[in-house]
């Protein structure tokens, strides 16, 4: 595909929270690809702080601390830097992903642990580090309504853990006929989702804009592409493009290919 020559009749519609496509969305400035700004999940703080704050202030009695996600990072980074405490030297910390990793280790001096590939709860649970964690305090940092896998995972190994829940994350529909409209003179149309939450909510609500000719799906994990093969998307099986890069290069270079 000329990108060149598409007069915007290329579409990506990001399903990613408001922020991050707004950061994205300057890298793929000029591109002739129509973008379109449709969150299904959004973040948002809390509205009251004082349990995380009181679990900042005994960071002592944890040791491992695992950060789900970029938004985890800057709450705690956000709360922490307001109680002007300072960060023990006995935990070992880990992500799930590689930007959480980057993003904590650029605040602190600290290393971080994080899967190779493959970036997950599952994959992450692996790594040596946690091979001999019985008994000992795990504080995982996220946001409300997340995923039990690891926390299940961590204490089946022993593990006692707890949740620092910093920031909310709301689920979105989309609105369906202004969708429509944007996208009626679209002849290919890409669909980014980068969490199971806005697949899980997609899934809720399947969009009659789908068309099976002219869609395609770009994730970022091969099991938000299982979730679309086993729910209502199932049939098209050949349209969903798995990539651990997210960066507007890769994008343009993932729409000009496929």
């Amino acid at each position: 595909m000329n990108l060149n020559d598409a007069k915007k009749n290329v579409a990506l519609v990001s399903t990613r929270p408001y922020e991050q496509n707004i950061t994205l969305f300057k890298g793929l400035a000029n591109k002739n690809i129509l973008l379109l700004n449709y969150p299904l999940t959004e973040i948002k703080t809390l509205e009251n702080y004082a349990k995380f704050d009181s679990i900042l202030g005994n960071l002592n009695n944890y040791q491992h601390i695992i950060f789900i996600s970029t938004n985890a990072v800057h709450s705690f980074v956000r709360r922490f830097k307001n109680l002007k405490i300072k960060l023990p030297n006995h935990i070992v910390f880990s992500s799930i992903g590689p930007k959480t990793k980057e993003a904590f280790e650029n605040e602190f001096d600290v290393c971080v642990n994080c899967p190779k590939e493959n970036y997950d709860s599952e994959h992450l649970i692996k790594n040596k580090i946690f091979d001999d964690i019985q008994n000992k305090k795990v504080l995982i940092i996220r946001g409300t309504h997340g995923r039990e896998a690891l926390k299940y995972m961590l204490e089946e190994k022993g593990a006692k853990v707890d949740y620092g829940e910093c920031y909310i994350r709301n689920y979105l529909t989309i609105e369906q006929e202004k969708l429509n409209q944007e996208l009626k003179n679209c002849t290919n149309i890409f669909i980014l989702i980068s969490s199971y939450a806005s697949a899980y909510q997609l899934e809720c609500h399947p969009g009659q804009w789908i068309s099976d000719y002219k869609t395609k799906f770009i994730v970022n994990h091969k099991k938000i592409e299982l979730s679309l093969r086993n729910g209502n998307y199932g049939s098209r099986l050949d349209d969903v493009i798995v990539t651990n890069d997210l960066s507007a290069k890769s994008l343009v270079e993932i729409i000009k290919n496929n």
